[in-house]
This record gives structure tokens, C-alpha cells and sequence, in this order.
């Protein structure tokens, strides 16, 4: 499919019959929207669905064509041209950056004659944080969101597409997703929260005595080797900084074997576009960076998103990921620490579980079907393992 036949298209949005339908129209990249317009309706929700962020990431090329990601996010505006609500979404012909396995879909569709690509996936790309995939500006009548969910399913009708998936969405959007027919599915986070702390000895003292104990031994040895941490708030961040970045975090990912996807190009431009809620944080030994972190900030959460090190360094990763952003968050007066995906080594260090979810649309009602007894045998085995990491709490 072609994104050019998407362009400016209206899509049938199906409302209830009691509901002024808005008129909803797709837009192929999120330079084709007002910035004050899309935030307007994205505020409060988070730093990765503002346009700054999408536009850092498709500007970039992170997400655009050559990585899968092809922008047809759809916007709903009022009679008088005001913008209503949105939703980023993109037509994918691949499911890598989303954090959700789905080869055995690919499998299924293929062992029954059928395509699984191109599919519609509404996200924020490579950021597995869960947020609002329904962008509603204050005041939107309930309709707005019933319309942009149903031109979902109309635009995937009309160009062919398996399916439809939404990553990560808040509880929210999840209850308007299953509302709609939609199939859930369940994995598992781990996030810091903050019970008031006024400092992070108070928080290491709300700990069991041992898991005190390792947390308090493991600050030392870090401190002790000599590292010291240097801090580089967005607006301040160069080429310089980036090259050393991105030079260990492709050292990580070479030592796992993966692709490491970030460019220099989106990060500059994410520094550019959301300033000092962007970090990032160098661990240097001996005036060399032996790891570094990028983290941002919104909406009262510091979200950890990359690490990257050499090798071995274990505890160093623990001190500048986990104890220092604790610290950070509390300093600042935050209410949570997004730990990101994955990370059961992160309960030990005051992070709980949180559910996190994915919700599907097959437009084929016998896949649906049978994905569904799919899901269900998934769900079946997530929800007691949440049920044990949350028995294991690290508090007293």
C-alpha cells in the first residue's frame, strides 16, 4: 500500500448515531500538523506523544519509511476547522521498536494463505511507555474518541490491512479499545514510586533490612572506584556528547547481538525539541565515560529509556539507572520512575510491577477468533507471575 493514497483522505469514523460525527482525516507525518494544535489535545499526557517528540523521531528518519514506521496519523476537527482530537498512528510493514512479539500472527496468516503486513499500529515509536493513544482536546465530546477508534478500523478496511494494534495505551484507552471489540494483551513493568520520600535514605530505610543493606553496599563500591557522574541537561547537549552516547550504546547492543536503532540525528533533534526534559548522564572513570544514560522527564515521571556501557560494569549500571534517578526524582519532587521494558533485577531496587498492555483488532473474524485463545493462554500465564513479583516486594 501506498502512503500517498492516504493523503488527505477523510475515513469514515462510524459514530454513534447520537453523536455530530467529526470530520477525521489523515495526515502523512506529524510536520502536517499544528504543533499548539496537537499539543493542545496532548497535554498532560506525557513527553512521547507531544509533537516535539514525534517530530524528532520522523524528521530523523528513526520512524519513516526505511525503518518500517510510515506516518498516517489521523486528527478529528470541529465544523469550524478547530482541531478535536488525534492519534498517532503509522502503517507498518515490520514490528520492530513496538516491544510486542508477533511472529507467530506473521506465522498464521502466512500457514493460512493470508498477508499480515501491512498493519496499523497506534504508538509513539520505540518508547514502550504506556500513555494516551486517543489525544482528546479539553472538552471533547465522548464522540471524538468513538470516531477516531472507528476511522481506525475503516482506514484498515479500505487499504487491506490484517489488523490493528494499540501499544502501551492507558487504562483509558484500553477500556475504549475493549469497548470496541479489541483483544487485550498483558506484560509486565517495573516502576518506582514515590510515598512521599524527602530523601533517599528515607526511601532506603521503607526497604527490608537485607535488601537495604545490598542497595546501601552497592552505592559504596561504586563511589569508591572513583566514578564520578556528569549530567547534561538537553539544551546544553552537543555532537560531542551524542558520538560518546551512541558509541557505548552501540557497544551494548553489539555485546547482545541486536541493532541498536537511535541516531545521532534523533537525538539532537529530541534535545531540540524538548530541551532540559531530556538528560544525559555520564559515569566517568579517569575523565572516560564507561557508561551513559538518557532520561526524560515529564508529567511528574523520569522516564529511564537508554543505557549504554562497557562491559562488565554491573554496578554502575545499577547506581546511574536505578539509585541515582531514585535520588533525582526525589530532589525534584516527582511521583514516579518509568523503568522502561522489561527488568525483573529492578524489583530488588525498589521498583514494583505494573501491568502494561496491548490491545488487537484482526478486520478477519476467524483470526480474531483464534487469536483471541491465543491471548487468553498468554494472559493466563503473565497474571500469576505478576501475582509473585508483586509477593516479592523488596519493602518491609
Amino acid at each position: 500500500m501506498q502512503s500517498a493514497a492516504m493523503a488527505h483522505e477523510t475515513v469514515p469514523s462510524h459514530p454513534p448515531a447520537a453523536s455530530p460525527a467529526p470530520a477525521v482525516a489523515v495526515v502523512l507525518g506529524i510536520s502536517g500538523v499544528d504543533p499548539q494544535e496537537w499539543d493542545a489535545c496532548a497535554a498532560g499526557h506525557g513527553p512521547f506523544v507531544s509533537h516535539a517528540y514525534l517530530r524528532a523521531a520522523e524528521d530523523s528518519g528513526l520512524a519513516g519509511p526505511a525503518t518500517g514506521w510510515r506516518p498516517a496519523h489521523l486528527i478529528a476537527r470541529e465544523p469550524s476547522g478547530r482541531l478535536l482530537g488525534a492519534a498517532p498512528l503509522y502503517v507498518r510493514d515490520r514490528s520492530t521498536g513496538e516491544y510486542w512479539s508477533d511472529q507467530a500472527w506473521v506465522d498464521g496468516f502466512g500457514a493460512a494463505g493470508g498477508r499480515y503486513f501491512p498493519k496499523l499500529v497506534t504508538a509513539t515509536p520505540f518508547a514502550p511507555v504506556t500513555g494516551t493513544r486517543i489525544l482528546l482536546r479539553d472538552g471533547a465530546a465522548p464522540g471524538v474518541a468513538d470516531a477516531l477508534v472507528g476511522a481506525m478500523v475503516s482506514l484498515a478496511h479500505r487499504h487491506g490491512m490484517s489488523s490493528i494494534h494499540a501499544t502501551f495505551p492507558d487504562e483509558t484507552d484500553r477500556a475504549r479499545f475493549e469497548a470496541a471489540g479489541w483483544l487485550t494483551r498483558h506484560l509486565i513493568q517495573y516502576e518506582w514510586r514515590n510515598d512521599g520520600y524527602r530523601d533517599f535514605g528515607d526511601f532506603a530505610a521503607a526497604l527490608s533490612r537485607h535488601r537495604r543493606e545490598r542497595l546501601l553496599w552497592e552505592r559504596r563500591k561504586v563511589l569508591a572506584s572513583g566514578v564520578r557522574f556528569r549530567d547534561v541537561p538537553g539544551s546544553r547537549v552537543n555532537e560531542a556528547d551524542v558520538a560518546v552516547f551512541l558509541d557505548l550504546l552501540n557497544d551494548l547492543y553489539a555485546r547482545r547481538s541486536t541493532r541498536q536503532p537511535l541516531t545521532a540525528g534523533f537525538i539532537l533533534r529530541l534535545c531540540a525539541g524538548l530541551g532540559d526534559a531530556v538528560t544525559l548522564t555520564f559515569a566517568e572513570a579517569g575523565g572516560v565515560a564507561a557508561g551513559a544514560l538518557l532520561t526524560v522527564e515529564g508529567d511528574g515521571c523520569l522516564h529511564l529509556r537508554n543505557w549504554g556501557s562497557r562491559e562488565g560494569l554491573r554496578l554502575l549500571h545499577f547506581e546511574t539507572c536505578y539509585y541515582r534517578t531514585i535520588e533525582r526524582a526525589i530532589g525534584r519532587g516527582l511521583s514516579a520512575v518509568g523503568g522502561g521494558h522489561g527488568g525483573p533485577h529492578k524489583l530488588a531496587r525498589g521498583f514494583r510491577p505494573r501491568l502494561v498492555h496491548a490491545c488487537h483488532r484482526f478486520l478477519h473474524s476467524n483470526m480474531h477468533s483464534a487469536v483471541a485463545e491465543g491471548i487468553g493462554l498468554h494472559n493466563a500465564m503473565i497474571l500469576p507471575v505478576f501475582a509473585q513479583e508483586q509477593a516479592r516486594s523488596p519493602f518491609r
